[in-house]
This record gives structure tokens, C-alpha cells and sequence, in this order.
């Protein structure tokens, strides 16, 4: 239990106080619970909400606590690296985020040898369901916003600890991944009786030829425009709200595989990963689409940065056609039943009977979308 560390009220204490800007407030009572969330990785170790008095004042913080691996998640620049968001918060990367976009304010970062603990603000609305194509568009806008200020002179951070490549990682040619996709390998994803029901012989095909032709899209994406990307930007990582001034803002949370990455990448899981949730069903993929690649493209135009909207088109099919079009069969395998490694309707709100036709979709318009980045690859050789 977070609790039980010997100086939890000391370490509380502090996060508070900073939250609340009262150096001198003592705490008076507090509660912990446990917020539900999906762990992508096996570095994050619980997520909590702690509320309570300090100083006569009521406050709310959040606490984060992410945990060293044994092994993997080790190398600064792999996508997992498990002291990646703790390191974030500590400098100034997420301090002053250009173009609408914001991370969580942070009260503190507590560090061991095993874990860390990022104290940071609650965000009212964050992962809310409910979301309408328009909020889609609005968070788009603000992404769109926020990818142009590196196209118009903000610097894109150079720092070691950044996810050197998303893509990279999970196609590396002797990687789990790999072996996992190969039909020839021992315990591949084609013997999982799952994934046999969502993949049908035509969307296996079309899997197998997007791993045969790997390095074309990979290459592709590396020459993209390149800018600061977040690299989990799904809607239960979003929340919208207003500022002081009237504007709307995206606070984005979780930022624990950030890295440069490019230009339209982050909306391969603002409508992918949202739409492996079913927050959109995935039967009205195009209409989600057709709203985010808008919404994305008038942020650009708003940084003042015209003429890359096919540019980031093509980063958004690249990153759609590697992140879901070549590694759905993995999320699927996750579920499958006798051995499943998730609790399907804790993370969905869905049975799994139910997810399987979704999934289906979800494969065939990636894969369609993959079609698409070819032809565009074709006319530019």
C-alpha cells in the first residue's frame, strides 16, 4: 500500500502544499482510492486519487506510481523506459507545452531505486466517455495546433530519455513482435483461436504483407516533418475544457512514451486506440476520421503552417497502418478465452462477443488505410 511508506505523510504533505501554494498548510485528513486505468506496460504500478484538508483548505492530487522492470524497459530511449514521465515532469519538457496543449501541473516526483512516485494534478473530465465527433475535431485541432508550433520554430526537444522510435520498436526484425506476426514461428498469433475469429485468410494477408514491406512504411515515417509527439493520444489520455481566457484547451496525460516522432503520427491513436474502446464505433471509422483529419489540419493552418496537410495525411495512414493495421492481433490474443491476460469488460465495458465484429472493422480499415499510404508512397518514387 502506497500508505505504508515511512514517510507517506511527509511526502503527501509536500505534493499538497504545492498544490495548494500554502508552503506553512499542515495536512489534517486525507483518503486514498485506486483510479481505473489500463496499464499498456508493466511499469505502471497504480494510479490514485488522495483528497483531504490541509491548512482548513480541501484539495485533490493524483499519484502516479510507475515501477522498474526486471528486465526490459531499461534502455532510455525504448519505448517503455520506465523512467521516461517521472523525467518528463522533472525538467522543463512538460512545463510550457506550446499550441493549446497542457500536461497535468506536477507537485513533486519521489524517486527510489524500484519506483517513483509523480505527484500531479486531477483533471476534471479526463478519459470521460461520451465524446461526440465534434470533441474529436476540437481535440484534433488543439494536437494540429501544438504539431505546427515545431514546424514554425519551437525546437523539437533533443533529450536521451525520449522514445527514440514507436515504430521501430515493435517492428524490430528479431523482436517478440516479429516472432509473434511469423506464421512459422512456434506459438505465433495465427494458432490463437481469437484471433482466427477477427482475422479472417484476407486480413491475414494483408498483416503478413504489411510486415514483408515494414521498411517501406518505417522509412517513410522517418522522413516525415519530424515534431514532439505523445504516442498514446486516445481520448481516455484527452480531456477538453475552456481556459481562463476562453479558448479551448487539451490537457493530455500520461505522457510516458513521448518522443519526436512525425508530422500526423499522434492521430493514429487519437482515432485508432479510440476506436479499439469503441468510443466511436468502429463501423463509423470514416466519419472519425473525416473529423480528425480536419480538425488536425486547421490546427496546422492555425500555427501558421500551410502546405504540410497531405504530409501529415500520410503520417497519420503510416502511423494508423503500423500501430493497428500490423499489431491488433496482439490486443486480440490478450482476450482470449481460458488464458486471457485482461479483464475484457473491465477495460472495454463490453463482453467479448461483442468487441469480436468491432475488431474485424477496425482491422479492415487499418489495413485499407494502408492500401491508401502505398499508392501515396507509389506517385512520389
Amino acid at each position: 500500500m502506497i500508505n505504508d511508506h515511512p514517510d507517506w505523510s511527509g511526502l503527501l504533505g509536500g505534493a499538497v502544499r504545492c498544490c495548494l501554494d500554502r508552503p506553512d498548510a499542515p495536512l489534517t485528513d486525507w483518503q486514498d482510492a485506486p483510479l481505473q486505468h489500463a496499464a499498456a506496460v508493466e511499469t505502471t504500478g497504480g494510479l490514485f486519487r488522495i483528497s483531504g484538508h490541509a491548512g482548513g483548505l480541501p484539495f485533490s492530487v493524483v499519484l502516479k506510481v510507475v515501477l522498474r522492470p526486471g528486465e526490459d524497459c531499461l534502455d532510455p530511449q525504448e519505448l517503455c523506459y520506465w523512467r521516461r514521465e517521472a523525467l518528463a515532469y522533472q525538467t522543463s519538457l512538460l512545463a510550457d507545452l506550446p499550441g493549446g496543449v497542457r500536461s497535468p501541473r506536477c507537485f513533486g516526483v519521489n524517486e527510489w531505486d524500484d519506483r517513483a512516485w509523480i505527484w500531479m494534478e486531477e483533471i476534471p473530465g479526463v478519459g470521460q466517455a461520451g465524446w461526440s465527433l465534434s470533441d474529436f475535431q476540437r481535440a484534433a485541432r488543439q494536437l494540429g495546433r501544438f504539431a505546427g508550433a515545431y514546424r514554425t520554430g519551437q525546437p523539437v526537444p533533443d533529450l536521451p530519455w525520449l522514445c527514440a522510435s514507436l515504430f521501430d520498436s515493435f517492428y524490430a526484425g528479431d523482436g517478440w513482435w516479429a516472432r509473434f506476426i511469423d506464421p512459422d514461428s512456434p506459438k505465433n498469433a495465427w494458432q490463437v483461436p481469437i484471433i482466427q475469429q477477427v482475422f479472417d485468410v484476407h486480413l491475414r494477408a494483408q498483416v503478413l504483407r504489411l510486415w514483408a514491406e515494414k521498411e517501406d512504411f518505417l522509412s517513410a515515417n522517418r522522413r516525415l516533418p519530424h515534431v514532439l509527439c505523445h504516442n498514446d493520444a486516445h481520448h481516455r489520455n484527452l480531456a477538453l475544457r475552456k481556459n481562463e481566457e476562453g479558448p479551448v484547451e487539451l490537457t493530455v496525460i500520461d505522457w510516458a512514451f513521448c518522443g519526436p516522432g512525425g508530422l500526423g503520427n499522434d492521430l493514429g491513436q487519437l482515432v485508432g486506440t479510440s476506436l479499439s474502446y469503441f468510443a466511436v464505433d468502429p463501423a463509423q471509422a470514416a466519419d472519425l476520421e473525416r473529423a480528425v483529419l480536419d480538425g488536425y489540419q486547421a490546427g496546422l493552418r492555425d500555427a501558421g503552417c500551410d502546405g504540410e496537410e497531405p504530409l501529415a495525411r500520410l503520417g497519420y495512414l503510416l502511423s494508423l497502418s503500423l500501430y493497428w493495421g500490423g499489431t491488433l492481433a496482439h490486443e486480440v490474443s490478450m482476450h482470449q478465452p481460458g488464458t486471457a491476460r485482461v479483464d475484457t469488460f473491465a477495460k472495454y465495458g463490453l463482453p467479448l462477443e461483442a468487441l469480436l465484429p468491432g475488431w474485424t472493422r477496425l482491422a479492415g480499415f487499418a489495413l485499407d488505410r494502408a492500401d491508401e499510404a502505398r499508392a501515396w508512397l507509389r506517385r512520389k518514387r
